[in-house]
């Protein structure tokens, strides 16, 4: 049974509205559990973006080929994963477009 009897109404403006639901989005939560989080202060994360999930899957290949790559391919991998994670990290420590910064390291 659920204990959330009480309902609480908001008012927000539509681009307000907009910026939540990309942010509960971003968090996979519905809205109701995203705005419980925050207000309640608990740790919201966030989804990794697509461009973590493409250094992620770097590293997979990565790890898949090893065995059948030079010392200078290998370094070079490396290199390119390292920059592109500075790059993302980079790019969300100045603050993204969503204006959700806080998991990646501020």
């Amino acid at each position: 049974m659920r204990n959330r009897t009480i309902g609480i109404n908001v008012r927000v403006s539509e681009s307000e509205k907009k910026k939540l639901q990309r942010n509960a989005k971003k968090s996979n939560l519905n809205l109701s559990s995203y705005l419980r989080k925050v207000g309640l202060q608990k740790e919201i994360c966030s989804i990794p973006d697509e461009e973590l999930r493409k250094v992620y899957n770097g590293i997979v290949e990565l790890k898949n080929e090893f065995p059948y790559m030079s010392d200078e391919e290998i370094k070079d991998k490396i290199t390119k994963m390292q920059s592109d994670f500075l790059d993302i990290y980079n790019y969300k420590k100045d603050g993204d477009v969503g204006g959700n910064n806080e998991n990646m390291g501020n």
